[in-house]
């Protein structure tokens, strides 16, 4: 389902969009009908299709200015919910905290 392959994905540390769990579906859909039947499909398979997507992604060439922008925006949509955990005494979710580590990443490549 596309809630399985969200987490399988969230697992692996990936950031998926709906259109990458439309691209494993539609490379699960090239499975033959028999083999699905038979074994069905495993989560190591859904695995390496999720990889595949992940290295044939789309890339796009966007204005520095913009970039930053948008790496703003996502770092304080973050920290919002990042700030409401610590305020609640409640662990800060992981996939807050890989995501700011996404936006480290980006704002130290947009230094260098």
């Amino acid at each position: 389902t596309p809630a399985d392959i969200e987490a399988l994905a969230d697992g692996m540390e990936y950031s998926f969009s709906e259109h990458d769990v439309r691209a494993v579906l539609e490379r699960m859909d090239t499975i033959p009908e028999e083999q699905r039947l038979e074994s069905g499909v495993s989560a190591g398979l859904v695995m390496a299709l999720i990889d595949q997507v992940k290295e044939n992604g789309q890339r796009v060439t966007v204005p520095v200015d913009l970039l930053e922008t948008l790496l703003i925006t996502a770092e304080q949509a973050l920290w919002d919910r990042e700030w409401t955990a610590r305020d609640r005494n409640l662990p800060v979710p992981e996939s807050v905290m890989r995501r700011l580590a996404d936006t480290a990443k980006v704002r130290a490549l947009l230094k260098s």
